[in-house]
């Protein structure tokens, strides 16, 4: 039988770490970077204010350590704190896996995502850009 998406959702929840909306708030305010990982036109809709956009979609050579596009502030970033977002929480757990088996030791996922976030009356910006990662300085193999 074949999977879908929610098998490996479910997979990866399994195997993370999650924190709801509040506790998100308190990773912040320890000094998590937020890590959203939807895509650009979501992102720079809304976004918690200062997060990094990284595309689940371009996660792996933004992250990696050999890659000489990877996006240095995630690269380099595999002893801090990442809170993982996106708009409801699955790619976000699937992006959370992904960065903890890249070496990241401390990441965790934001259940709900941005809707839950909102929902709850978190603080939003519509972002500048500046921080989002569009596209690939390097192609990719």
């Amino acid at each position: 039988m074949s999977k879908g998406l929610m098998d490996y959702v479910q997979a990866a929840m399994a195997q993370i770490q999650t924190a709801e909306v509040e506790q998100a708030k308190g990773l912040i305010a320890e000094g998590y970077q937020v890590l959203d990982v939807r895509e650009p036109g979501e992102y720079l809709t809304v976004a918690i204010p200062g997060a990094l956009n990284v595309p689940r979609g371009v996660l792996e050579p933004a992250a990696d350590l050999q890659y000489p596009g990877a996006n240095p502030r995630l690269r380099d970033g595999r002893k801090d704190g990442w809170l993982v977002v996106c708009k409801s929480g699955g790619r976000a757990a699937l992006a959370t896996q992904t960065l903890q088996e890249m070496g990241f030791e401390k990441v965790v996922n934001m259940v709900g995502g941005m809707d839950a976030w909102i929902q709850a009356g978190g603080q939003t910006e519509v972002p500048s850009g500046e921080n989002s990662t569009v596209v690939l300085k390097v192609p990719c193999l």
